[in-house]
């Protein structure tokens, strides 16, 4: 049957693409993630829920998107793409050709020094002005120890009104990933100190696209906000996505309600924490509100109790809901 040279170059060539593409696979940063801990802390009269340690080897200093639009010369990735478009090439091929050429290169990693990021969700008693400096990260310093303390930032999570995703980085040396750490909070506020001994256990990662899978975090409430776009955009088999997997094959999900069917909605709500739900830890409840679009003067037509957990991978879904009418 391999006699032919027909079939022996085809055969070889694939066998040479499979050696090239284990080789770049194994050339992408590793990812250490411990998601096994939920820590609740005040801040003030505010909450801080912490979520997830993850440690990587890539450099981010040097990676693609940091620095190179400063004082660098465009990465030779982006010319490639820049140079399809010039000769007209269809769009929709870019992201794939950028995800090729993303995947069989080298990039830039690091070795004295890994990169850690902390994960959280800081909720407050009442909705917050997401414009005033008060809510900034500045009121409290997360960080590592034994490591090199780096800085903090937010991000805005657009349903909820009285939460900020927050996160917290710095560096470590990866030979302390196998020892006991200390998480140290400072609320600046209250010249208080927190600290958290644990010993991590580490799930090993090694994500194909480097900077969204590293990067990437998700708040408690993205399944809520998801699974309601999806039931009123008629997706019921796609919004059970957001269910937890052992749940979904006997969820009944939400109805829409009939004034707004066929319409766009609009999704708000307020989150806070449970320690218990059923028989689940650590869970989020979203009081949600549906409504249409409005900047001005948004007016709820259904008001929902959804509640979240994370999973075993780190993300988080849906576990019950009841209508709140």
């Amino acid at each position: 049957m391999f006699q032919s040279k027909w079939v022996r170059i085809p055969i070889k060539i694939i066998l040479i693409w499979l050696v090239i593409t284990l080789y770049f696979y194994f050339q992408h940063p590793v990812v250490y993630r411990c998601l096994d801990f939920d820590a609740s802390i005040p801040i003030g009269d505010a909450q801080l829920l912490i979520h997830e340690i993850r440690v990587t080897n890539l450099d981010e200093d040097q990676q693609y998107g940091y620095g190179w639009m400063d004082n660098e010369e465009t990465p030779w990735r982006l010319k490639i793409i820049q140079r399809m478009h010039e000769l007209g090439l269809p769009i929709n091929w870019q992201p794939a050709v950028f995800k090729a050429l993303t995947f069989y290169s080298w990039p830039p990693l690091a070795d004295e020094f890994w990169t850690y990021k902390i994960y959280g969700t800081l909720i407050f008693p009442e909705d917050i002005d997401f414009d005033i400096d008060e809510y900034e990260p500045d009121r409290f310093s997360l960080y590592i120890y034994p490591a090199l303390k780096g800085g903090s930032g937010r991000l805005w999570e657009e349903t909820l009104r009285n939460a900020v995703m927050v996160y917290a980085y710095g560096k470590i040396e990866p030979q302390q990933l196998d020892n006991p750490l200390m998480i140290n909070l400072v609320d600046k506020e209250n010249d208080r100190t927190t600290r958290l001994v644990m010993t991590p256990r580490w799930q090993k990662e090694r994500p194909i696209n480097r900077v969204s899978s590293i990067n990437q975090y998700k708040s408690p409430a993205e399944p809520v906000r998801s699974i309601m776009y999806k039931i009123y955009s008629e997706r019921p088999q796609q919004a059970l996505d957001c269910v937890l997997t052992e749940l979904r094959n006997n969820f009944p999900l939400p109805t829409p309600n009939e004034r707004l069917k066929g319409q766009d909605i609009d999704v708000v709500g307020r989150l806070s924490w449970v320690d218990v739900y059923k028989d689940y830890l650590s869970v989020y409840r979203v009081d949600v509100e549906v409504g249409k679009p409005s900047e001005n003067n948004f007016i709820p037509v259904q008001k929902l109790t959804l509640y979240t957990i994370i999973d075993q991978d780190g993300n988080h879904k849906l576990i019950d809901w009841k209508s709140a009418d």
